[in-house]
């Protein structure tokens, strides 16, 4: 049964990695992503990321949190098998070093059947999975106008029967507006580097693919009422992994006042949709997620958001 365990585990990959039929190294449930409205958006958020999910997505957004200081997410994932996914994260401002988060994801099966060598059915096992992020971001307006870094360093934990592991990575970011009176912003995240899991019971190492995003973001009917808020917000990401995958995101969002909001987005797994609803200091977020690859199934994703001055 042991020697099965390295198998069983490709089966136990989240749904949004099984449907594009590849296998993306140690912590590849991490590509789900993180947060309803994002993922409503298709994904296409590096360009965007200016709430409490922005360590997952570009860590330089966090430098974003001008208006409310402090915020708060939680999100969960409905799936189907036996399966569950939840991020949870906490981002502040730090006043004269910058701005920070900590967040936590986690992806889970129930009972899954474990067989010896011989096909016999043998005890059943579980898998969890689990990644902490770190992350920082500030302005760096002296560098260049409109200019804010960050990365996230990560750590990982994988538990697989009575197998363990442990690891690590690093994602380094930026976020950039060249030009300040015009509502845009350009992104870039660099996932996953130096990222590995060492396995204590035999002594292996598993690797992750490194993931490069790149999008932009453009932004229109700035509201006259509140800072820092635009009715239309529309998306393009371009996504490169290892071994020459591509994957294009694009995503929209409106507002039809400050509490209501739709997106939806599309990439080449999946079509999105969502809805928002957003008073002063919280906000809820509902995403829809329809596979197109007929290898897994839809999801509803849900994410509370808190957030104070």
């Amino acid at each position: 049964m042991k020697k099965l365990f390295g198998i069983l585990f490709l089966f136990c990959m989240p749904l949004g990695v099984w449907a594009d039929g590849n296998n993306y190294g140690a912590g590849a449930y991490l590509r789900q992503g993180a947060g309803s409205r994002a993922s409503g958006m298709g994904g296409a958020f590096v360009a965007v990321a200016d709430d409490a999910t922005a360590g997952y997505w570009n860590p330089a957004g966090l430098a974003q949190m001008d208006l409310y200081i402090y915020q708060a997410g939680l999100q969960y994932a409905f799936l189907p098998n036996n399966m569950s996914t939840s991020f949870l994260s906490y981002a502040f401002l730090w006043p004269g070093v910058g701005n920070l988060s900590v967040a936590w994801m986690n992806f889970s099966t129930g009972a899954l059947e474990g067989r010896d060598e011989t096909g016999n059915v043998g005890n059943d096992f579980a898998s969890s999975e689990n990644t902490v992020y770190i992350s920082y971001g500030r302005k760096v307006y002296e560098w260049a106008t409109g200019l804010s870094l960050g990365a996230s360093l990560k750590i990982l934990q994988h538990g697989l029967g009575e197998y363990s592991a442990l690891g690590h990575g690093l994602d380094v970011a930026a976020l950039w507006q060249p030009i300040m009176y015009w509502d845009h912003t350009i992104g870039f995240n660099a996932q996953n580097l130096w990222q590995r899991e060492y396995w204590s019971n035999t002594g292996t190492t598993d690797y992750s693919q490194v993931n490069v995003k790149a999008g932009v973001a453009l932004k229109f009917f700035r509201s006259a009422e509140e800072l820092y808020f635009n009715h239309l917000i529309s998306t393009l990401d371009l996504e490169f992994s290892e071994y020459a995958r591509f994957n294009l995101r694009v995503g929209g969002e409106y507002w039809y006042t400050q509490t209501l909001g739709v997106r939806a987005g599309y990439n080449s797994q999946e079509i999105t949709a969502g809805a928002s609803y957003r008073p002063e200091n919280y906000e809820i977020d509902y995403a829809f997620h329809y596979d197109l690859s007929d290898l897994a199934a839809h999801q509803h994703r849900i994410t509370l958001l808190l957030r104070f001055k």
